[in-house]
């Protein structure tokens, strides 16, 4: 009887846990399906309609319905005070002004000659080194005279048996002749005599050709200097056998010296005959050259895609030297008494220039003519005078509308 007493007991409790548990489990789905229908925290709820407060709230007897207060035009308000933009400005006065464009090139001699033998020999001795100063009939060097003796002995030889020749056949065909004559011989022998006769004559006219040619090249033996000038550098030494188309020495005149440069595409319309230029060499750091252009070369090189410009220098203490590395500086633009404007302070608009100038302290564009313009400068031939205030420095070099209020921190009385 206990026991079964127990077993009831035990199945009781069990129950009462198992729908304590089931009693949770709906206590926390029911706050799971609120919270996820409810509005988010902080949200209001919306706020009854102007039409619902009227119904819900209905006016007292002797209360005014509120009047809107009326609004006043943007353009009837007084206007805040503008700042006036801080500016420095150019004052306008004529300048001597220069375009340069630099470039670099070489230095050379024109011309620049190539000394040469006009025999085949071996050269027996020099008489200069590169440097020397050399005056015209100068010889340079010789060629031995050996081979050149043996090939006019051989010459007179061949002309002495030409002679020998000669002779005979002369003696024969006079003979033949006083046969002939009397009627002893026909008159084909005597032609044949004649031919042989005239054949021999021939040989000696060659020969004495021949013989003069010899002796002619004994005076190609020695090399002169063809015009006075500096020698330059020496190709061959004592001992090597030469032709006519091996080149010796290079003289070049110092009286005679370009600076020769070359001009990239975008620049060859800047570039014409007689303009001015700067010259500088790293050889003479502190010294200043100068000269002109006086040849612009018709053609561009196909290598390198630039123009060749000869410079002739002026140099009458003769220090630059063919091959020196030179920097030069082309005036290719040049005006006296031209008003000059950075170009930061002119635009284009509509394609006509204008410049920003100022007027009762207010920005103002004018329309202006430019002769002339670069990165850093434009040269403007009309639509500013002298004394005109022009704009050059905006914050933040920004371009601000016509009739902007200014403020003159700075005034420049040069530009360079």
């Amino acid at each position: 009887m206990k026991k079964k007493f127990d077993l009831e007991k035990m199945f009781s409790l069990r129950s009462l846990v198992i729908i304590a548990i089931n009693v949770i489990v709906v206590i926390l789905l029911f706050i799971g399906v609120r919270r996820l229908f409810a509005p988010p925290p902080g949200e209001m709820a919306p706020l009854p309609s102007k039409a619902a407060e009227e119904k819900q709230a209905p006016l007292k007897e002797g209360e005014a319905k509120a009047k809107p207060e009326p609004k006043i035009p943007a353009a009837l308000l007084p206007k805040q005070p503008e700042e006036n933009i801080p500016i420095k400005v150019y004052k306008l006065q004529p300048v001597d002004f220069t375009d340069e464009l630099p470039t670099v090139g070489t230095v050379k001699s024109i011309p620049e000659i190539e000394l040469k033998f006009e025999v085949n020999g071996v050269i027996k001795n020099v008489k200069v080194k590169e440097g020397d100063i050399v005056k015209k009939t100068d010889i340079l060097a010789a060629l031995d005279p050996k081979d050149v003796n043996l090939e006019i002995q051989w010459a007179q030889a061949k002309l002495n048996a030409a002679e020998a020749e000669y002779k005979a056949a002369l003696k024969k065909y006079q003979v033949v002749k006083r046969l002939y004559e009397v009627g002893a011989i026909i008159k084909d022998r005597l032609d044949q005599l004649q031919a042989e006769l005239d054949v021999a004559k021939a040989k000696i006219d060659i020969s004495n050709k021949e013989l003069e040619l010899s002796k002619a090249k004994l005076g190609k033996l020695d090399l002169e200097a063809p015009q006075e000038g500096i020698i330059g550098k020496k190709e061959k030494d004592i001992g090597e056998f030469i032709t006519p188309n091996d080149v010796i020495f290079t003289l070049f005149d110092p009286a005679n010296i370009f600076v020769e440069i070359g001009i990239i595409e975008k620049d060859i319309f800047k570039i014409k005959a007689g303009q001015k230029v700067k010259i500088k060499v790293d050889t003479y750091p502190t010294r200043v050259f100068f000269g002109y252009v006086e040849t612009v070369f018709p053609e561009l090189d196909v290598r390198t895609r630039t123009l060749n410009v000869r410079i002739r220098v002026l140099d009458p203490g003769k220090l630059l030297k063919p091959g020196m590395f030179a920097r030069a500086d082309v005036a290719v633009f040049r005006k006296q008494n031209a008003l000059v404007v950075p170009s930061s302070s002119v635009s284009i608009q509509q394609g006509a220039y204008y410049a920003a100038a100022i007027e009762e302290e207010k920005i103002k564009y004018v329309q202006v003519s430019v002769e002339y313009i670069t990165t850093d400068y434009a040269v403007v031939k009309t639509g500013l005078k002298e004394d005109d205030l022009v704009v050059i420095e905006t914050p933040g070099m920004k371009r601000f509308p016509a009739g902007t209020g200014i403020k003159i921190i700075e005034t420049q009385g040069k530009l360079f």
